[in-house]
């Protein structure tokens, strides 16, 4: 969407978005000199929408076995049907549009199978650590994604980082993934789809360009990174908005010297004995620090109505606030206690914020172990009081977070961010025109 926005406000001709109908309404109101054209991939099926998932759903993919979780995540995620109906609707966009250009997400393979059987160059869009995507050519002392491990591994870890990438391999050699996948790979192949195992580093390698939305320093450096990789850094807006954009969450915020804002994203659901965690952690805190909780009334049913007359008077819980990234640059706001999804760490760092994480599931570990390594934040394992609270007093009280965290916000915005992508994207076009990003 930011690529999109960038490129209208240049005024590039004839951008298209396809997306699917729960994208349209975005997508109509994009800014920019012209208006963006909507072209529709159908209804999103609601089973594969993660906000949408039953708490035991959910729950079965954030257990402590990573290999579980990737196995539960698969058993949902995937759909080869869905895939395959998608692919027919994507070659029809295309052959209608019939575009210079596209950007694709990596999660939508469908997408990315129809440019390449039209012959369409296309930039592929990775929002997920990079590494993870060129797997199959990882060596084994890297750190396999949804690991949760470290580049630099004891040699305990070293044999765990095995252990798991090869029950990574069981997981998807089960028969109930195995099968439906064998006999999904044989349709691909009759109708002509080159990649039709979809292995991920050959949809890199057939790309124009492929865009990172990181930098390396906070993502690993990984052998045989392709020439045609772009570490763009944060994608945001550049409009200087100090300030959540809600008076009374920014009057509260300036009544306080030091401020921790805790954001789990959309689809983490706290349980009730997080909720009491956080509100012991932050009694223990002290009067001098608050602490402002956002958190969405779909995720907010472990408040129940008596529950927020018992918090510690420092503790302010919101479900709404108008604007993240302003919140998160004004200087009150010292600690980012988040869940590590990408979109969260990347926007805590611009603004040189320390990160506290819970991971969530699958990739929130690989993050974590990040974060960690580049010396910008902690993590916690759990849900116990003593170790939340000890490791927001070193965020707060230890310079180097802070230092280290400012460095490594300033290497994400001059990466470039989203004038950059804009700017790898009509290189890739061979005439002024480009179409616009193809998301699920």
């Amino acid at each position: 969407m930011e690529i999109a926005q960038e490129l209208n406000e240049r005024g590039v001709a004839e951008l298209w978005f396809a997306s699917t109908e729960k994208g349209r309404d975005a997508v109509e109101q994009i800014p920019g000199q012209d208006t963006v054209r909507f072209v529709s991939l159908g209804r999103y099926k609601p089973e594969l929408d993660p906000s949408r998932w039953d708490d035991a759903t959910l729950a079965s993919m954030s257990s402590p076995s990573r290999l579980r979780n990737l196995a539960a995540f698969i058993d949902k995620n995937i759909d080869h049907d869905y895939t395959s109906q998608q692919y027919e609707r994507a070659l029809e966009a295309f052959a209608r549009v019939q575009p210079d250009v596209a950007v694709i997400d990596l999660c939508t393979p469908w997408a990315i199978d129809a440019a390449i059987t039209l012959g369409v160059p296309y930039v592929l869009s990775v929002p997920v650590p990079i590494s993870g995507v060129y797997l199959d050519r990882l060596p084994w002392r890297f750190p396999t994604p949804f690991s949760g491990l470290p580049l630099r591994m004891s040699r305990r870890q070293q044999l765990s980082n095995v252990l798991f990438r090869l029950g990574a391999m069981a997981v998807y050699a089960r028969p109930r993934s195995l099968l439906p996948m064998l006999a999904a790979t044989r349709r691909r192949k009759r109708a002509g789809i080159a990649n039709a195992a979809a292995v991920p580093s050959r949809y890199a390698d057939a790309a124009a360009a492929v865009l990172s939305f990181s930098v390396f320093g906070l993502e690993y450096r990984f052998p045989s990174a392709p020439h045609h990789l772009h570490m763009v850094g944060t994608l945001m807006p550049e409009d200087g908005t100090v300030g959540s954009g809600d008076a009374e969450i920014d009057a509260w915020l300036e009544s306080y010297a030091s401020v921790v804002y805790i954001g789990f994203g959309t689809v983490m659901r706290p349980s009730r004995e997080l909720v009491a965690a956080i509100a012991a952690a932050c009694a223990r805190l002290g009067p001098d620090v608050g602490v402002l909780w956002k958190i969405s009334r779909a995720a907010g049913s472990a408040f129940p109505d008596s529950v927020p007359d018992s918090l510690p008077d420092n503790l302010k819980v919101v479900s709404w606030v108008p604007s993240q990234l302003g919140l998160l640059a004004h200087p009150r706001v010292r600690v980012f206690f988040g869940h590590g999804g990408g979109n969260a760490v990347n926007e805590g760092l611009v603004f040189g914020k320390p990160l506290l994480i819970l991971p969530f599931w699958m990739d929130c570990h690989d993050l974590a172990a990040r974060v960690v390594e580049a010396g910008v934040g902690l993590s916690v394992s759990g849900i116990e009081v003593e170790q939340m609270v000890d490791k927001l007093r070193r965020l707060l009280d230890e310079d180097g977070f802070r230092e280290r965290a400012g460095r490594l916000g300033r290497a994400l915005r001059e990466a470039g961010g989203v004038a950059r992508a804009a700017d790898v994207v009509l290189a890739c076009a061979p005439s002024p025109r480009a179409a616009a990003p193809l998301q699920p």
